[in-house]
């Protein structure tokens, strides 16, 4: 329950000491009656709960200078429950927090599935029952050329007595089968 200025409080959140001020305007946040100050774990439990945050994202933070830029939370790191430091709300702010963190969770999947929707439609990403008929394509042709590799070299090593001969016609086949591989999954687009 660190007290800060707007300043430092600016500092803590990597935002302006404006965008404090007019969270502090708005209602947002608020500053204890003594000192003036701001208690850090209600304002940022405040902050997450009354900041809408689509909004906050298209206006994000830039880095003040001194300030340490702390890396963006992951998406594992939305959990049902609330941050630490919520224990001063009431039921009704922790409730609204949870909304509100379930609207993010909602909102960010939404936006993955537009993503990829929008990489499907610009034919960079495949649906998985493609991928898996490519593999099982692939596999089966692999199998097909591996299976009729005895019958098809054992004649041909069979005339030849040095073992050079003999590894450069297994060679040849085998390049032979990786060519036709490789052309195969080329024209299938990977």
């Amino acid at each position: 329950m660190p007290l800060l200025t707007v300043t430092e409080y600016a500092r803590h959140r990597n935002v302006s000491h404006q965008a404090v001020s007019k969270a502090i305007e708005a209602g947002r946040i608020k500053k204890e009656r003594k000192g003036g100050k701001i208690d850090s774990d209600k304002a940022d439990a405040s902050w997450a709960l009354r900041t809408d945050p689509v909004r906050s994202m298209n206006n994000a933070p830039r880095q003040l200078a001194g300030a340490t830029v702390l890396p963006a939370p992951t998406r594992t790191a939305v959990r049902d429950d609330p941050s630490p430091g919520t224990e001063s709300l009431g039921l009704g702010e922790k409730v609204a927090l949870r909304i509100a963190m379930q609207r993010l969770r909602r909102e960010t999947a939404q936006a993955d599935t537009a993503e990829m929707e929008r990489d499907e439609r610009k034919n960079a990403l495949m649906k998985r029952s493609n991928v898996d008929e490519h593999i099982a394509s692939f596999s089966l042709m692999v199998r097909d050329h591996c299976m009729a590799m005895p019958d098809r070299l054992a004649p041909a090593i069979a005339a030849v007595n040095d073992t050079a001969t003999v590894h450069r016609i297994m060679k040849a086949d085998i390049d032979a089968a990786l060519r036709k591989l490789s052309k195969a999954v080329a024209s299938a687009g990977f």
